[in-house]
């Protein structure tokens, strides 16, 4: 059985020092030893998290193929008053289980991917089955040279900061219903990002159509019969200890009056045609705070919302270290109107107006990110769109996030 690099570097290390011991010892039986010679770290059983190489070279035209994946599971305790009305459930959730393939190649090239599993409910049909894959997540190609970075293939758009942050690192258990409200659902574009004049930019072009079907079986293929859409975004530095963010999204949906979809079966656009966010990123030591202001204009028809409706809303989200693997998250989000999103899986999404969150939760690091216990609890309370009959909603989430 190999043993671990760690492991073999560290008998090693202290084979090389008794030999020397024996060698240059000033008399019998004495030895000098340095004793200013690095020991690393010992092994342990999280170090399991980076053994995701399959093959690794120097040279060639292929320089490294990783196994990837990630499996996030939540339970949800949830409750609501609707009016008169009381419902709620209590269900443990497969909330995302992904594996992919990630291959690097000389001259600054990568091949990303990552399929979403089957959580067992499999329906419809495609090129991938749906009794084990449902789709693609993301796939593409990446090229970074120089201070280029050159993406192609299905990606995550650049919109507002907990969007923006991968499902591996948000800091809670799901993100805010604004963000949920106005974001994508990870279309096919090009983006080229270079950072000059001491701002990080980025721009992208976009088709929101797909083919799959409504039941989003199939690998997720680009439809050059859909609506397409840009996206800009900018970041930079303005001090130390904080990062300031600007992001821009068109979606074409012809004012709202439109799926941007086009003739293609599925959409992966926004349901709105502008989105604006400015958002920032702080870390203060063990202190650390994100937030973002949203807006959205003319919106995609949904339900009671008609089309050409707008939206805002903001989120202001503090994190404290209280240890080196114990954090505290708060967050209070508003959204104008929309539909409520996750943080749980409601029975009925409604349409909602004036809808405040309020979260506030503990998140354990195991091994880091690889490896965390999150818990958390959200109170929200809104109205109806439309109706204005009061919503309130209490929810208890306790989730476990893994990858590799």
């Amino acid at each position: 059985m190999t043993q671990p690099n760690s492991l073999k570097k560290l008998f090693t290390g202290a084979a090389v020092a008794a030999f020397a011991a024996g060698a240059f010892a000033g008399d019998y039986g004495k030895a000098i030893i340095d004793d200013k010679m690095p020991i690393e770290d010992p092994w342990t059983w999280c170090d399991l998290f980076d053994y995701s190489t399959l093959y690794e070279a120097e040279s060639g035209f292929i320089r490294e193929v990783a196994f990837n994946g990630r499996y996030h599971g939540q339970y949800i305790s949830q409750s609501e008053d609707f009016g008169n009305a009381s419902n709620g459930f209590n269900q443990w959730q497969h909330r995302r289980a992904r594996v992919g393939i990630d291959i690097e190649f000389a001259g600054d090239l990568a091949f990303y991917s990552s399929i979403n599993v089957s959580d067992g409910s499999g329906s419809g049909t495609g090129l991938i089955r749906r009794d084990f894959f449902n789709d693609f997540d993301e796939v593409g190609i990446e090229w970074t040279p120089d201070d280029w970075e050159i993406v192609v293939g299905k990606q995550k758009q650049k919109i507002t900061r907990e969007y923006s942050t991968s499902s591996k690192r948000i800091k809670t258990v799901e993100r805010s219903h604004i963000v949920n409200e106005v974001a994508d659902q990870k279309p096919w574009g090009v983006t080229v990002e270079r950072e000059f004049a001491g701002f990080t930019h980025q721009v992208g072009a976009w088709l929101y159509g797909t083919d799959g079907g409504t039941n989003r079986g199939g690998f997720q293929l680009p439809r050059g019969d859909s609506r397409a859409g840009w996206s800009y975004s900018a970041a930079i530095d303005v001090t130390d200890e904080t990062e300031v963010h600007f992001n821009y999204v068109y979606t074409n949906n012809s004012g709202g009056a439109v799926a941007p979809r086009g003739s293609a079966p599925a959409d992966q656009g926004s349901n709105y045609e502008h989105v604006l966010a400015l958002g920032t990123e702080s870390d203060f030591g063990r202190l650390g705070l994100v937030t973002d202001i949203i807006f959205g204009a003319n919106r995609q028809a949904s339900g009671a919302i008609p089309a050409g409706d707008d939206t805002w809303g903001f989120v202001f989200m503090p994190t404290y270290e209280i240890t080196e693997k114990l954090e505290a998250v708060a967050k209070y989000a508003y959204m104008d109107q929309g539909q409520n999103q996750r943080t749980q899986r409601f029975n009925v999404r409604q349409r909602v107006a004036d809808y405040h969150t309020f979260y506030a939760g503990l998140n354990y690091y195991i091994c880091g990110d690889k490896l965390k216990i999150m818990g958390g609890y959200e109170y929200a309370t809104g109205e109806e769109f439309g109706t204005g009959t009061d919503i309130t909603s209490d929810t208890w989430m306790l989730a476990v996030r893994t990858y590799w």
